[in-house]
Formats: structure tokens, sequence, C-alpha cells
């Protein structure tokens, strides 16, 4: 029997590092790390802290893993590889690292900034990969020093397999690998594993939304998955107060750019400076183009787009290239020719700027005019800077000059990270007061939208999520499943039998009377469970509660023992009146099906079945046969004493399964 067992390394919400062992086969599914932590903000998981309350190291953690069993290793997106390089250059780990390409060209620009950021920060660290607090400035933020260099980054991106959506890959002998589209970043995926017919679907970071940029999420991963298991989810602080989950994804998403961007505009039309303070990359993208088209639309001068990063001109044009990768509407685009987005116009124009770090930013030579700048919030000395320079510039600007509406008198500082820790540790750093607009775009899945998205998993036995998820579903929705839902903690072990029984409820008796009761027909109350077990389907007779000595059945013939969790029990009793089993006999006679018409009624719901000889078995009479042809194997459903059905594969048993509830349901 296959199982599959998965370890989470990481004690952080937002970054994950699972280690799964499929048989002989060992893998990892991301190796995200914060490369921050605020300590004036309780960490999620105690356990993500040490006695001194300091930033968890990641390399004890590594040092656990037989690195030379492990087989290859899966990345979700860029947020997910702080950790890829210092795993490919001083593991003794070999094998394959698959990636998308916006991953691999993303991954790689993140891994950079984070090292030039923390190497600009000036922290000098006794220990090689524990951060202590840095500057004033920066009070109460811890920095983890990265434990590679910039030739490590560059080593361990040779080292990764590109691969597409919906590609199939084979890592090892008898496993294959397929990719879908997360619809949380470009290129961002969730990744199937099939071993044995048996897939394992892994939900990394996602969003349900369509109205950004990214390609849009594709709920094929879950259909034909046996298990399920999340990586994370949006943290309910992340949302409004009654607004978790209560906004369809785009609507919530929508809401909050077009607050911000409004902010701004209005900022901009006073002729105010802007400092948006968010990552040179995703949902940044979008405020730029809206702001940029807003801007355009009510004819306003265009501000000066100055960009303080060293990736960020590498970032935006990833975006105008990897068009394939895009969503829809901006596919669209490519084919008029056009650029999907707006930074190639603004620098035709000569308002975009690139400036790699602040000391270039002196050299150069930007024209006058409103500014609109946009800064990591990773760069703590850009931030301070600009909000310095203004909060003086505003100080020194007479009267004059504030009702002539310079623009040296205001500005404002817009916030739309959705890591509230961090954010917060901003607020609290830069003290602006009321010129701070805090509104965090959330793109990751709700829990609500956990909820959605499972309706889809028509196949799934198990679903692994996180504790911290499992704690924030609601018990009412958590009723609603008919599989088993499983958690998993910090390096808590947790190992899913993948050919364990599935049981499935069959509502025979309410379907059935009413049934009867509109037919006219003489009936009996019939309840019951149908449980399914790997490879096999048993529906008997139990007439345990009014056997007799020689335990007989009807018809005569003696029940065989019933296997535990592979039975229908059948009970019979008078309409309204009480239950007298020795009185009144069942109705329920499997007995009176013969091949001939369970074969008409399984090809009458689409199956392709046909009556063969079984000729007789253990010397009894002839049993009678009904063979069953699926996409992906057969089955073979044997008639005698009950109906006993022999599947070739996990897939030939769901379809002969809804197919036989089907049929009971139609009697």
């Amino acid at each position: 029997m296959p199982s599959i067992s998965t370890i989470s390394f990481s004690p952080f919400e937002r970054h994950h590092l699972l280690l799964c062992e499929l048989d002989d086969t060992m893998f990892i599914v991301d190796c995200g790390w914060p490369t921050e932590d605020y300590s004036n903000v309780q960490a999620a998981d105690s356990k993500a802290r040490t006695a001194k309350d300091t930033v968890a190291n990641p390399r004890d953690a590594l040092s656990s893993i037989n690195w030379a069993r492990v087989d290859f290793v899966l990345i979700s997106n860029y947020e997910q590889m702080t950790l890829l390089p210092y795993i490919t250059e001083y593991t003794e780990f070999a094998g394959p690292v698959y990636a998308t390409e916006p991953t691999k060209a993303y991954g790689r620009c993140v891994l950079e900034e984070g090292l030039q950021t923390i190497g600009r920060s000036g922290n000098s660290l006794s220990d090689a990969h524990v951060g202590t607090s840095s500057s004033a400035g920066a009070e109460g933020r811890r920095a983890l020093q990265m434990p590679y260099t910039q030739q490590d980054i560059v080593a361990s991106m040779e080292r990764i397999t590109d691969v597409r959506h919906n590609e199939i890959i084979t890592p090892v002998p008898f496993v294959r690998v397929y990719t879908r589209s997360s619809g949380y970043c470009i290129g961002g995926a969730n990744w199937t594993v099939e071993y044995k017919n048996h897939r394992t679907a892994f939900i990394s970071t996602s969003t349900l939304a369509t109205c950004l940029h990214p390609q849009e999420w594709d709920s094929s991963v879950l259909s034909e998955a046996q298990a399920v298991v999340f990586c994370d989810a949006a943290d309910p602080a992340e949302q409004e107060e009654n607004d978790a989950g209560a906004a369809p994804p785009n609507v919530h998403i929508s809401q909050k750019i077009n607050q911000l961007c409004s902010t701004a505009t209005a900022a901009l039309k006073q002729r105010n400076r802007v400092l948006l303070i968010g990552e040179p990359y995703g949902v940044t993208q979008d405020i730029l183009q809206l702001v940029a088209e807003n801007v355009i639309s009510l004819n306003l001068p265009l501000p000066q787009f100055v960009i303080v990063s060293p990736i960020a001109e590498r970032t935006l044009q990833y975006g105008n290239i990897m068009g394939e990768w895009l969503c829809a509407t901006k596919q669209a685009l490519l084919y008029l020719p056009e650029y999907p987005f707006v930074d190639k116009d603004l620098r035709q124009k000569g308002h975009l700027h690139f400036v790699r770090s602040l000391s270039q930013l002196a050299t150069r030579n930007i024209p006058q005019g409103t500014w609109f700048v946009i800064a990591s919030p990773r760069d703590s000395a850009t931030i301070n800077h600009f909000v310095r320079q203004w909060q003086q510039d505003a100080s020194q600007c007479s009267s004059a000059d504030m009702a002539g509406g310079t623009g040296t008198s205001r500005f404002s500082v817009l916030i739309h990270d959705d890591d509230v820790a961090r954010a917060q540790a901003i607020v609290n750093q830069i003290s602006v007061g009321n010129e701070v607009t805090y509104v965090p775009v959330s793109q990751r899945m709700t829990y609500g939208n956990i909820e959605q998205v499972l309706a889809n998993a028509v196949r799934a036995q198990h679903v692994l999520v996180p504790s911290f998820i499992r704690a924030r579903l609601p018990a009412a929705a958590v009723s609603r499943f008919e599989f088993g839902l499983l958690e998993y903690s910090y390096l808590q072990a947790t190992v899913i039998d993948l050919d364990t029984d599935r049981h499935l409820p069959l509502s025979i008796q309410r379907e059935m009377t009413q049934q009867m009761k509109r037919d006219g027909k003489q009936h009996a109350i019939v309840s019951g469970k149908l449980s399914l077990s790997a490879g096999e389907i048993r529906l008997m007779r139990d007439d345990s509660s009014n056997d007799t000595s020689d335990n007989v059945g009807e018809g005569g013939l003696k029940n065989e023992p019933t296997p535990s969790n592979t039975r229908l029990q059948l009970s019979a009793a008078d309409q309204g009146a009480a239950y007298n089993a020795s009185a009144v006999p069942a109705h329920y006679n499997l007995a009176s099906w013969t091949p001939q018409r369970l074969a008409s009624e399984l090809s009458d719901v689409g199956l392709n079945a046909v009556v063969i000889d079984g000729g007789p078995r253990s010397g009894g009479p002839a049993t009678g046969l009904v063979q069953v042809s699926v996409a992906g194997g057969t089955a073979t459903i044997r008639m005698h004493r009950g109906w006993e059905v022999d599947c070739t594969s996990v897939s030939t048993q769901w379809a002969v399964l809804d197919a036989l509830r089907q049929v009971l349901k139609s009697v």
C-alpha cells in the first residue's frame, strides 16, 4: 500500500518547506524562509522563536535532513526559494530542481535583492545566519543573514530545470509530476505528484482573483487528486474586520487597489509627492499601471516615477517579455502588438527612472516636478531618506508656498504589503502620522476560498492543512467534508495511506422511500451506508439483528461474513410502525438483480457494461459476472450472495462507485 509522509521544516505561516517521502522517493516542496522578523509582533507559531526571542535558525532545521536521499526539489514561486542556494551549494543534495521560467527569473532577482539589502544594512553578525537588531531607525527589526553568496545564487540557478504549466515531468522512475497555475504571481505553480495511479496535490500560495496580471488559477490541480496538501492561506489579521472571505476575490482586491490608486491620484492632483512602499513586482505593477492611467485620463501632469531598487528594471522587463505567463487580458495585448504594461511608454516619455541605490540617486539628474517614488519594504534606508527629506521640506515650506501648492509642503506614504507585521514595523519606523495610508492587498486564499475550492476535490480521500488553517476553519464547514481532514505542524511527521478506505454515506432511506411513494408501490424504509475499500466494493445484507442460529438470509442462502468497513447494512420497518425484524422482510433484495439487468442499468448511466460467464465458484452455483470498462481500467462485478466488485485501478473505483450510486438511487 503506497503512503506519503510530509514534514514541515518551516515554522512560519507565509513560508514553507515540506519534506515528502513517497515509498522510496524523497522530495522537497518549496524552500521558503523569511529574511526578516519583527520582535514587536508575536510569532504565529511559538516554535519559530528560541528562548531569547531570536529568528529561527534555518541551518539547524535543515541539518536533520539526509540530503543525499532527496531526489528532487519543486519550487512553486519566487517567494519560496530563499534557502535554495544553501541547499544546492552547502548540502549533499545532488538532484534536479524544477520551477517555471518566471519563477527562476524573479526568484533570482529576489535572492539578489535580499543579499544586497542585508549587505547594505551594515549589520555585523557574530553568527553566520542569525541577525541582531539593526540601527536605531529600524529598532525592533531583525534580519536573517543569507547563508550564501552571489556566486552561490548563480550556481543554484543553473541547477533549475524550467517547466511549463500543464507540462508532465518524470524526475525519477514511476513518479510523474504535473504543474498547474496557482494564479498568485507570474509563473506561480501548484504541483501534483503521481505515484502508482495515486495523485497528491500540493497547493502552494494561490489566489482565485482574476483581476491581476498573472495567469489565472487552474482548478484541475484538485479534480483528480486523492490527497491534497495545503501550504498556506491568508491570515485573518490581513483582512479588514468582518470582511475576510465575505467578498469575492476580484471585488475585494479591486477595491483595495482602487483605494490606493485614488489616494495617490488625489495627492498628485494637489502636486504632492507620493512614496509607495512595495516590491517592484507583483501588485506594485498593477498599482503603477492604474495610477499612470488615472493621471493621463484626468489630464494631469505626469509625475516622475522613480523606482529605487537594484532589480526593478529587470523585473518590470520580465513582465513585458513573459507575455505567455500573463492573464488572458494581458496576453491579448501582445497580438496587437502592444506591451501589456505601461512602463515602456513611461520610459519613452522620460517619466520612469530606475535607481539602484541612494548613492546612485545622488548622481542622477532627474527632472523637477512631482515625484512618485517606489521603494522596497526591505530597504529601510531609502524609506527613511525620503520621509526625512520630505518632512524637512515641509517644515521649511513658507505659507506662500503652501498656498501656491508648489508640492513641497505635503506628501503621502502608501503601503500595500499584506505582511501585517512588516507593515506595522514600517509605520512605527517612519512615524509620519496621518500621511501614511495602509491598505493591505491580500491576494492569497482566505479560509472561505479553501472551503470553496475543496468542493472541486471530488476524488479526495485526505486533505492535509497546517494547524493554523485547521484552527480557523469553521466547524460547520469541516463537518460537511466527506474526506478526512488532517493537520500538520512544525517538525511533525504526517503519514497518509493513499489506499485507505473512503466512506461515502448513501441516503437510501429518504430517496428510495420518496420515489416508491410517488410510484404508488409497497415499500419498506431502508437505511444503510455504502463503504468503499481499496480495490473492492461490497454491498452485503446484514441480518445479524434477526439472525437465527443457522444465519439464513433471504432466499435460503447463508450469508457470508461481512468484511469490516466494506458493507451495506440493511434493515426494514413497517410504514409508521415500530421496527420488528422478525415480522417484516426486507424488500431491498440484491438477489433479485440479474446480470443482464445490472449491465443494462450501468449502460444507461454511461458505462460500457457487458455480461460474461463466470462459471461455478468454489463448487457452488454459477456466478453472474458483469464486466465494466472505463477510462483507466476495468472492473468485474461478481453477483453471488451480494455484489463484489474488483477494480484494476483507483480511478476505476470512483467511476464504478458513482455509477452504482446512481443505479441504486433510481430503483
